[in-house]
């Protein structure tokens, strides 16, 4: 059974979270102006992202 693991969500959470600030800041460095719906579409985005990569390598560790 897989578990949840709270610290590792949090980590892959916070990754692409600046990852998206990284790359918002470079796209407005190029002309990008942020739409209303930027900042908590990457929230939300970064949660499922987080969850994805817990549940992909949660499956690699069961296979080893």
């Amino acid at each position: 059974m897989q578990y949840f693991d709270k610290k590792l969500f949090l980590k892959y959470f916070m990754m692409i979270l600046c990852g998206l600030m990284v790359g918002f800041t470079l796209a407005m460095f190029f002309g990008y102006e942020l739409m209303p719906f930027d900042i908590p579409g990457s929230i939300f985005t970064s949660a499922l992202l987080a969850n994805l990569i817990l549940l992909l390598t949660q499956g690699q560790e069961q296979q080893d």
